[in-house]
């Protein structure tokens, strides 16, 4: 649902850039020559443009680069942007290689510099207009019709992307649309209606669009909702029931126009595999190489402190199989932490050691964290799919705020998230992501504990000010 208008401008404009940041260069490292008549052609070379125009085209519809297919997160846009020209600097180096241009490297540093301070200046821009714009115009209401935590997860995505300029006018929680939960009891501002009345109240409230999400109370009553709402001109969404089981891309077909939703088990390529394997061995071992000083110094800490520098855990690994894990002999309650240790915590120098288990193939840098078998052991057939990759030091859950106390739901939906999404573009971007997430432990102490995000919307205000009970069994003769 990407506005594509805001798509193209936003590609429009990074292909702008980079051909600005060519000439800048150029001017930078070697003056104004480029400028003056008579000149070499040299510094601004037209087929390395065209081969960064064409790069960073497929980068950027490939790779979603846009800035707002997952809904706003700037350290996620400063790692994707961040990797993506490093990816275009590595091309223009090759084709430099290949037509022997003679690029110094002061100009390929500031090439390097520039274009993702450039990238990430338009996508705020962009931002800042959207987010305008959805202040100052119309928005298009809509209403959920659905009850728990995916419901409440759709609202805080539609809040995320103003680029949709889509407003949650409220939720319909219909009675009977969720059987493990309890009776829905009224709360300050609440309204109890049967399903005849629901037309009526969306247009009251001026609503053009209905998201269903399944289950929905079974009988005649939902369909003819549908029917109604359909006839009075309201477009409608629907959310398949139990389509988080799935993290493959849908694909929609058709058979006489049957339609039919296919999905297929996602798994990482044995070239990613190796790929990622090759990854991990030379990232531990420069890891180890540059935080060796560091980590030394924490063990003996740590050892005169404890007693004893290290600890392990029995934690799962891939499909299920149980390793060793290694970290410093820290108990990470911050509260109970004072001075040294309390600083090895907080900016996660207690999971150095895991590199280690990185070197013998039973972790890798990215992907999902593991958890001990006690936690495995009651995983729901969605979440022991999170289970089919290597562990990690970090990945997307971590990256966005959920850590061990978090639920393996909450982080599952991450994983799978990851899981399929999997590329060398990814891990290099989470890799980024965590870098960025260690920095801001150096501004805000407590940034590293947040809860998260689907967690932190809809507000107590649209909790309960603007939720709605639907009652659907209403008699025939309504």
């Amino acid at each position: 649902m990407m506005n594509r208008k805001l798509q193209y401008a936003i590609l429009i404009s990074d292909l702008l850039w980079i051909a600005g940041a060519f000439l800048l260069a150029e001017f930078l490292c070697n003056g104004a020559g480029i400028f003056r008549p008579g000149s070499a052609t040299r510094p601004v070379h037209i087929p390395a443009v065209a081969v960064a125009f064409l790069v960073w085209i497929v980068l950027y519809f490939t790779k979603r680069l846009e800035g707002f297919c997952r809904g706003w997160h700037l350290p996620s846009i400063f790692a994707q942007v961040t990797v993506g020209a490093c990816f275009l600097l590595g091309a223009l180096m090759v084709l430099a290689v290949c037509l022997k241009y003679d690029y110094s490297p002061a100009e390929l540093l500031c090439l390097g510099g520039m274009l993702p301070l450039g990238f990430i200046a338009i996508r705020c821009s962009a931002w800042c207009l959207v987010t305008w714009r959805r202040n100052r115009r119309s928005k298009r209401r809509v209403v959920i019709i659905g009850a728990g935590r995916m419901a409440r997860e759709i609202a805080h995505k539609i809040d995320s992307h103003p680029e949709m300029s889509m407003e949650v006018a409220g939720i319909l929680s219909p009675s009977g649309a969720d059987p493990a939960m309890p009776p829905a009891t009224a709360t300050p501002g609440s309204v109890s209606l049967r399903s005849m009345n629901i037309l009526r109240l969306l247009q009251e409230r001026n609503v053009r669009e209905l998201i269903i999400v399944e289950p929905m109370p079974p009988g005649p009553e939902t369909e003819k909702l549908i029917v109604n709402c359909r006839s009075a001109g309201l477009r409608i969404h629907r959310v398949p029931q139990h389509y988080d089981l799935y993290f493959a891309k849908a694909e929609l077909k058709e058979i006489d126009d049957v339609p039919l939703l296919s999905f297929e088990e996602h798994k990482l390529p044995l070239a990613g595999v190796k790929l990622k394997r090759c990854m991990d061995l030379a990232g531990a071992l420069l890891l180890l190489g540059l935080s060796s000083p560091l980590l030394t110094l924490a063990s003996l800490v740590v050892y005169v402190r404890r007693g004893t520098a290290f600890r392990r855990e029995l934690r799962c690994g891939r499909n299920g199989a149980p390793f060793w894990m290694y970290r410093l002999n820290i108990d990470r309650d911050k509260k109970c932490l004072q001075g040294h240790l309390r600083i090895l915590a907080q900016f996660s120098l207690t999971e150095l050691p895991q590199l280690w288990n990185v070197l013998k193939g039973e972790m890798s840098l990215v992907g999902p964290r593991p958890e001990s078998r006690d936690r495995v052991r009651h995983y729901s057939a969605w979440e022991r799919q999170r289970l089919m990759v290597i562990p990690g030091l970090t990945g997307l859950a971590q990256v966005r705020g959920l850590r061990e106390e978090h639920s393996s739901a909450e982080k599952a939906r991450f994983d799978l998230q990851y899981i399929g999404q999997w590329s060398l573009f990814l891990d290099l971007s989470l890799l980024l992501q965590t870098a960025w997430a260690l920095l801001m432990r150096f501004v805000k102490e407590d940034s590293f504990v947040k809860a998260p995000a689907v967690q932190s919307k809809p507000t107590r205000e649209f909790a309960l000010r603007r939720m709605m009970h639907a009652d659907s069994t209403q008699s025939g003769a309504d």
